[in-house]
Formats: structure tokens, sequence, C-alpha cells
């Protein structure tokens, strides 16, 4: 029997709807079994996130990785598990808050040592930032990545920020008069079943190595150029503020809500007056130096 460990975090449910529906036929495979493992806070994160203050309080740590404390994982023999699938979000470009924390954990160490890893991601639209710290801190695991997927929402950036925040603050995820669903496409979600063929086909070959590349021929990683490098600018820059919040406010609650509120301000303000112009700048150079953006883009996706 062949043996699958889906360790998670989501707080709306959305990433183990897409892992189940990956794994939808699987599960009713006598010669497969599929444990479930979610990762949980002792001071879970609300959902949604009210009042909105928490979900921006959050901002500093999640990108700079600062650890919250986890609940313990009661993983049995887990050296008998023959792949290990890890859902996770991403909070302001970068791992949410509990996968960072779970990923430098000892028990990830003990749970992922030695075993192959496909991530699956359920995300708005940028996740390459979170992805490259994802796969450092697998590599630091002694774990070794063989698969990507990634989920995103296909609405125009502009419009999928309105949603998702809507989603986030208000809990209300189904279309308006106005706007469409928020997160991850339902069709996406329904139609995930199409890579399980692959991944299972490794699994009982035991062989990864060409995984990602038949996954790829079923589009599991697809990402603008000018997302991206919005993107990456944009993970600069929130460094910067990342950084300046956490040594202004040390011991000063007062004056990291103030910064918090300026950096709500700025945030919303480069996202819909510079970025649109960033946005262009990006198509352009894509148009007129197609092959040195694709191997940017290349670069930026590969495992």
């Amino acid at each position: 029997m062949k043996k699958i460990l889906v360790i998670y975090y989501s707080q709306s449910g959305q990433v183990k709807d897409i892992i189940k529906s990956v794994l939808s036929d699987a599960e009713n495979d006598k010669n497969i079994r599929i444990d479930y493992l979610k990762i949980e806070p002792e001071e879970e994160y609300p959902f949604p996130w009210k009042p909105s203050s928490k979900f921006y309080d959050v901002f500093p740590e999640s990108v700079k990785s600062v650890d919250c404390r986890l609940k313990a994982l009661i993983v049995n023999n887990s050296e008998q598990y023959d792949l290990i699938i890890l859902g996770l979000q991403v909070w302001y470009l970068s791992p949410s808050i509990p996968i960072s924390s779970f990923l430098k954990s000892e028990e990830a160490k003990n749970i992922l040592h030695n075993k192959p890893v496909i991530t699956i991601y359920g995300t708005r639209n940028m996740w390459v930032s979170a992805n490259k710290t994802v796969k450092y801190l697998i590599k630091n695991t002694g774990g070794y990545l063989v698969g990507n997927i990634v989920f995103s929402d296909k609405h125009h950036n502009l419009i999928s920020v309105i949603t998702i925040v809507r989603w986030l603050i208000n809990g209300k995820k189904e279309a308006s008069k106005i706007f469409p669903n928020a997160g991850v496409s339902f069709d996406d979600i329904k139609n995930a079943s199409k890579f399980k063929k692959p991944v299972i086909t490794a699994l009982y070959n035991s062989k990864f190595d060409n995984l990602q590349t038949e996954l790829l021929k079923l589009n599991a990683v697809n990402i603008e150029y000018h997302i991206m490098k919005t993107e990456l600018t944009g993970k600069r820059i929130f460094n910067i503020w990342a950084d300046l919040i956490l040594k202004k406010s040390k011991n000063n609650p007062s004056k990291r809500k103030n910064l918090l509120k300026l950096f709500t301000y700025y945030l919303f303000f480069v996202i819909y007056v510079i970025s649109p112009f960033a946005s262009l700048i990006f198509r352009i150079k894509r148009l007129l130096l197609p092959r040195k953006t694709e191997k940017e883009l290349l670069k930026n996706t590969s495992l």
C-alpha cells in the first residue's frame, strides 16, 4: 500500500478542497492511504479577519517569517509515508505564518526528511516570492521538492484585490452584482483532478524525477511576466516596510498601530495608482525582449 500524508493550513477551507479534488479518485483506491493533517496555531488567526486591523497586523511577521506557536502534530510512523503533499496559502507575498513556522520546526524535519514533497498553492495571483522561501525551507528539512501546482484567481489583478479583501474581511466569497467570486474558481477546483494521474503514476513507480514536467504539460504553473515582476518589486518594498515597523514599534503598540495604518494607505495607493503603470512597462518589456523575459520566468517558477 502506498501512503500519502497531506499537511496543510487553510483558513477558509479552500486549500483542502483543492487538494481533495486533486486526489479525488485516489481516495477510493484500496492500494492508497491518504492521511490529512491540519496545521493549527495555538492562537488561531480569525477568518474572516474581524476587525480588519488584525489582517494588517500580521504583515511584518508574515514578511519576516516570525514564528507562531503551533499545536503539536500527531504523526505515527512518518517514515512509512511515500509522499508528502503540502497545501498552503500566501500572506503578503510570503508563506503564511503557520506554514513557515511549521517548516522551521523539528516536527517538519522529522516528517519531511528524505521524503518527496509536492506543494499545492491556493492563492490570489502572486506566489513566486513565497515559493522561493518554501523551497528553501523544505530543503532545510531534508525533504526534496518534486512537484508544484498553483491554483490562483484568474481575474484581473485590480479586480481580484477587491474581491479577496471582501472575502478576507467580510467573509463574502460569492459573486456580487458587480464583482465575480473571490479566490480560485469553482471550475478550477472541480477540474483539479486532472493532476491526479501523473501524481499517482509517480507514486506507484516511486519515481518523481519527471513529475513536474508532466504536471507542467497540464498547466500546473501559469504566471504572467508583468505579474511576477510587480510581485518581486513589491517583495523588496515589503521587506523595507516590515523592518521599519518591527524596529520602530518594538514595545510600542501605539506606534505599531500608526505605522500599520500608514502602510495600509501606501499599499492601496501602490496597487491602484503605481502598479498599473509598472504593469504596462513590464508588458512592453515582455514584448520587446521575449527570450530574456522567458529566462526570468523559468528561473523564478522552476523547482
